[in-house]
């Protein structure tokens, strides 16, 4: 096993570490298929409301490759199809009926995989809804079925700090765990699976299959920081990754012909130490964040998560949800006061002197102001990018130089965003830049 300890990142104590006991809610009312937290997709709707479905009707599908479905995690009826600014597709909500009739496919044991060749084994996974569960390094977007990949990064914990436990999502469910490493190496002859330093305890059953461990600095389990690390030619800047709850899902899906329905999801609120709970895919967000204040910002992850509507569904690769305090008021001369309740990055409070937990809030503490040249942005990257200097090639305009700096190694952790002394919004720059690149390439 291969140690991964990158100098930099995030290495404060955060408020809010879930409870690793596990509850399990009760079956919602609706269910959403989010299109918000999907990059890059073009989706055409293939339902209409008030039309009935099943547990795996496909509900809409990505243009750019039709064959690639995302389908229903319930079976009822189309609610409500929900757009935002610009007929963008924000989701699809079904109200669910008592019982599941689930859209039946052929199931392939482990036995019976070297059987299927490899564009029924891809075709199958499409029509399924779960192709998309690999995704594609640098843009994130969806793997692309035409190529091989050089590897393929099996990533045990989730992209924000309070991710559900790997131990914990993948209690009794070793085999679908390494059937879904099976069905990996049809696509890869190198599979990579990462894991944090702090979850191999609950980790035991599966230790002999984990490549890589990596520590607990965030965002040090990130595909994109694993990659950055590892990598060792320009060639593996193309590799996969997928989520160990995809993966899971992949193998039961193959397994049983059915699409699975169940997830794993944490919600952090304050001090509070919340369960992990099992509930359905696309579960309402209300349902799972319980009562909070209506001054209260819902995000999907601390730092570089999406904000959330109360009102929405939970997207198709969330599993966590965090619930922040806004807009405290503004503390007149707070830059002098101690802080010792203050995350701090720069040292500029003394909470940097105890090791003591704190609390994360959903405002900046200040207005945006000009770029000074600090490098608070480059100590803390975990990929040794330079934020700022890219930031200034993109606002000229210049990609060739912003791609010679690293652009594409930029894993949108958040990191120079919540670091930076003058609130710029780093991270959302270089990602609309990456962004911008590959749709470019894709024409």
């Amino acid at each position: 096993m291969e140690k991964i300890a990158p100098s930099k990142g995030f290495k404060l104590k955060l408020a809010g570490m879930p409870d690793t006991s596990v509850i399990r809610l009760s079956r919602p009312a609706t269910v959403g298929v989010s299109a918000l937290d999907i990059p890059h997709i073009r989706p055409k709707l293939l339902v209409k409301e008030k039309q009935a479905v099943k547990t795996g009707t496909p509900l809409f599908h990505d243009k750019r490759d039709p064959d690639i479905r995302y389908v229903s995690p319930g079976t009822g009826t189309v609610k409500q199809i929900r757009f935002g600014p610009r007929r963008r597709l924000v989701e699809v909500v079904i109200a669910l009926d008592g019982m599941d009739d689930f859209v039946e496919f052929d199931p392939v044991s482990p036995a019976d995989l070297n059987s299927l060749s490899d564009p029924d084994l891809t075709d199958r996974l499409k029509q399924g809804g779960m192709w998309q569960t690999l995704r594609q390094l640098p843009s994130r977007d969806t793997a692309d079925s035409r190529s091989t990949p050089p590897l393929i990064i099996v990533c045990l914990n989730g992209n924000d700090l309070f991710s559900p436990h790997p131990g914990r999502v993948l209690e009794d469910k070793i085999k679908p765990f390494e059937f879904g490493l099976a069905i990996l190496q049809r696509f890869s002859d190198r599979v990579i699976v990462a894991a944090r330093k702090s979850s191999m305890d609950r980790l035991e059953p599966v230790r002999h299959r984990i490549t890589h461990q990596v520590a607990d600095i965030y965002p040090a389990w990130d595909p994109g920081a694993i990659l950055y690390h590892i990598k060792t030619k320009a060639e593996e800047n193309q590799a996969w990754y997928i989520h160990v709850e995809g993966l899971i899902r992949m193998a039961r899906f193959l397994e049983t012909g059915r699409y699975p329905v169940e997830t794993m999801v944490t919600v952090t609120k304050g001090h509070d130490k919340k369960p992990h709970m099992i509930t359905r895919l696309g579960a309402p967000v209300r349902l799972l964040a319980g009562n909070f204040s209506p001054e209260s910002v819902i995000t999907t992850g601390q730092l570089n998560g999406r904000k959330v509507d109360p009102d929405t569904h939970l997207g198709f690769f969330e599993t966590t949800l965090n619930i922040l305090p806004d807009a405290p008021d503004d503390e007149m001369f707070g830059f002098l006061r101690p802080g010792l309740n203050k995350p701090t990055v720069s040292k500029t409070f003394l909470s940097c002197l105890v090791n003591k937990e704190v609390q994360l809030d959903g405002t900046l503490h200040g207005e945006e102001r000009a770029c000074i040249n600090c490098g608070y942005c480059e100590t803390i990257c975990p990929v040794d990018l330079m934020p700022s200097f890219i930031m200034k090639a993109l606002h000229g305009d210049d990609i060739e130089e912003a791609l010679q700096l690293g652009l594409l190694d930029c894993c949108r952790c958040g990191l120079c965003s919540f670091t930076c002394p003058s609130k710029i919004e780093l991270t959302q720059i270089l990602s609309l830049g990456m962004d911008t690149h590959h749709k470019d390439k894709q024409g």
